[in-house]
């Protein structure tokens, strides 16, 4: 019987070299994979960077394009409010150099014809007093 304890202790010892040499398979694997891994994060890296650079440089040139825009809008604007003050102007001008005069004109004839209806209306009214002072009725 004491031959047993014994080859269960080479058993054991056995047993035990075999795990230590899976965990270090297992530790050498993950150490591999680990280093193949930020390989291909700095390949990654390495690609995408050109691409955010691009991005970045599309993103300043839209604002950029933006600003000129907005400038280029304010522009628009002044413009059309000072051609539209130019409008009024001209519109209160040719008012004034026109209709006011055509006015004025409309008002004067309208004094004359009412001056030659009262000459007339006297002229009228007074030959009609003379006829009836005439009539004998």
């Amino acid at each position: 019987m004491s031959e047993w304890p014994a080859i269960w202790l080479g058993v054991i010892a056995i047993a035990v070299a075999v795990m230590a040499s899976v965990q270090v398979a297992a530790a050498l694997a993950a150490l591999k994979m680990a280093k193949r891994s930020a390989a291909v994060l700095e390949e990654l890296r390495r690609e995408i960077k050109p691409l955010v650079d691009k991005a970045h440089k599309v993103s300043d040139e839209a604002a950029r394009v933006a600003a000129l825009a907005s400038s280029q809008m304010e522009r628009v604007d002044r413009l059309l409010t000072s051609t539209a003050d130019r409008i009024d102007e001209t519109i209160t001008v040719v008012q004034r150099t026109l209709v006011e005069p055509v006015r004025h004109g409309a008002a004067a004839f309208a004094a004359m014809r009412a001056a030659l209806a009262a000459v007339r209306g006297w002229r009228s009214g007074h030959s009609r007093d003379e006829e009836e002072a005439l009539f004998v009725g």
